[in-house]
């Protein structure tokens, strides 16, 4: 659950301005583009209570998101999740696969077995939706679908330039190799064990997004980070890329980019290094 955890909101302590969406002009550009924080998991209805983000999504001319779903791909990550040669019930001993498998099978309503010959983090992500969609009340007063899908969606409906930042296999392989398989399954046990810690870190990532509390979101993957390992390599090292890709992007037309709101804050997030590149950012309300 601890890449889980940050994907979520895929959000040092210096003070920023506490904003969701943030104006990006000056170093040449003619007109301004916009970065905006995702939460990966919510629901699209949530722009009728933030129509600026709405109306800025609409004017401009370009959308940016981490990446499209793309079916070759997706079938290319399903192979990719085949553990050959070992399986759950090898990785793990039998009283903690009793263990998880009861709590998967109460949390999502399948039986493990489905998962016995797949990457652990394939469990763990199953299991951390079930945990997040049962515990979160805050996120069913939302609907349709989730915010960076609704994008991808509503920028090729309205003609809009569509760039991913990254394909599907990088992202897989972020997700499915940067841990071998035995600390993957260590972790799924582990998550199990401490899940309601887990599950009231999840409780707490939402009300400070949707508080647009981006500081309060970085303090909380800090102390997630001491608690469960350096995890920089999901933001520092993506965001680095991103970098040789953005301001080309938004220098060619009136840019909407949509991230992870993790991707935002901090010494190495988009806000610091797009004023570090000579761009003004400010916070739109």
């Amino acid at each position: 659950m601890r890449i889980f955890f940050v994907l979520l909101l895929l959000f040092s302590k210096a003070v920023v301005a506490q904003s969701l969406l943030w104006e990006v002009s000056g170093n040449g550009l003619k007109q301004p583009s916009y970065l905006f924080g995702t939460y990966h998991i919510l629901k699209d209805s949530y722009l009728d209570k933030t129509p600026t983000v709405r109306s800025t999504f609409t004017k401009s001319e370009g959308v940016v998101v981490e990446t499209t779903v793309d079916s070759t791909a997706m079938l290319s990550m399903a192979m990719r999740a085949i553990m050959p040669g070992t399986s759950l019930k090898k990785l793990l001993s039998e009283a903690d696969y009793q263990l998880v498998a009861d709590e998967f099978k109460k949390t999502t309503g399948y039986d493990l077995a489905m998962f016995n010959q797949m990457k652990p983090i394939m469990a763990s992500t199953m299991l951390s939706l079930g945990y997040t969609e049962k515990e979160v009340d805050t996120l069913r007063q939302f609907s349709g679908q989730p915010l960076d899908l609704y994008f991808m969606i509503e920028a090729k409906k309205q003609g809009k330039v569509l760039t991913p930042l990254e394909t599907m296999d990088q992202q897989m392989t972020y997700l499915l190799d940067h841990d071998p398989v035995d600390k993957q399954a260590a972790d799924l046990v582990r998550m199990v064990k401490e899940k309601d810690d887990m599950q009231g870190e999840g409780k707490k990532l939402t009300d400070l997004y949707l508080a647009g509390n981006i500081d309060g979101m970085w303090e909380l993957s800090q102390q997630y980070e001491t608690k469960y390992g350096d995890l920089s390599y999901l933001v520092k090292e993506r965001n680095q890329n991103w970098m040789a890709k953005l301001p080309a992007l938004m220098a060619l037309r009136p840019t909407f980019v949509a991230v992870g709101a993790l991707h935002l804050p901090g010494p190495d997030g988009l806000i610091k290094l797009l004023r570090k590149a000579g761009y003004t950012l400010k916070p739109v309300k």
